[in-house]
């Protein structure tokens, strides 16, 4: 199933199922949820925990999910279709997206080919973007391409800033083809058609809180919501400020002798400190 350090790209995980058991000690283990497709009320609990632990954070969400997008990147495309990676960002000021690399390049046999790269806001707002700057850790900047009326999208709030060992740490992503409607309800994402008058869905990210249990390695331990799937690489890490701290690239998960009972998950991420966009 997952193993240690697996990028969670959509290509990944199709067909593969979660783990479905978690076994962490104490009261905490209630927020979290540990079985099959359970994205809605795993982000539900998260969202609960927050505004019960963190409500200042809770007030802020409506301001930070705007500027977090669902991407689609086409590849391998051939007269007769495409195959695509699915993965999660953030917006920054100017324009730029903050993405997990792999997103771009895992299963992609030839990664100088073309490719299409589509970024999707919760409004249903669809933009194309283009590659800016590949770190040597696991993380890209995208540019989107905007024309004169789309000046807003340059005005981002979200900010980086350096994590602290033990902060609480909030993930926010996209599982592959899913997302919230406006009634917290599991949705499939439906690109639209012009042709048909058919609109783009309006899905929300879903959220997993965790805490920044080791520093220098920038893993959180999950504390509220459910395993992160494919879908949800490169999403954003904010603290209870509201400031990015880290980018997720993958879930590692920790087993009990032979009888492979998932005992825990540790999300692992890309640290701020290591990222100049």
């Amino acid at each position: 199933m997952i193993h240690a350090s697996l990028p969670l790209c959509f290509a990944f995980f199709l067909g593969t199922g979660i783990p479905v058991a978690q076994e962490n000690k104490g009261a905490e283990n209630a927020w979290f949820v540990d079985q099959n497709l359970v994205y809605e009320r795993g982000s539900a609990l998260s969202a609960r925990y927050l505004k019960t632990k963190a409500p200042e954070f809770s007030r802020k969400i409506p301001t930070i999910l705007p500027w977090i997008v669902r991407i689609e990147v086409q590849h391998t495309i051939k007269k007769d279709g495409y195959q695509s990676n699915h993965g999660t960002g953030v917006i920054l000021r100017g324009g730029k997206v903050l993405t997990a690399k792999h997103v771009l390049t895992k299963n992609v046999k030839d990664p100088n080919g073309k490719t299409k790269i589509l970024l999707t806001t919760p409004d249903g707002r669809v933009f194309r973007a283009t590659v800016k700057k590949k770190g040597s850790k696991d993380w890209v900047v995208l540019k989107i391409d905007l024309d004169a009326n789309q000046s807003a999208m340059l005005r981002s709030p979200v900010r980086l800033a350096k994590p602290k060992q033990g902060e609480t740490a909030v993930f926010i992503g996209y599982p592959a083809r899913l997302g919230l409607d406006d009634h917290g309800k599991v949705q499939s994402f439906n690109k639209g058609n012009k042709k048909k008058n058919i609109p783009v869905s309006q899905l929300d990210p879903m959220i997993v809180v965790g805490a920044v249990q080791d520093l220098k390695a920038m893993n959180l331990r999950t504390i509220a919501g459910f395993p992160p799937v494919g879908g949800m690489s490169g999403g954003p890490v904010f603290n209870l400020k509201g400031e990015l701290i880290a980018v997720q690239h993958s879930v590692a998960t920790t087993t009990l002798n032979a009888t492979g009972k998932v005992l825990h998950y540790t999300i692992e991420t890309t640290s701020s400190n290591d990222i100049t966009p």
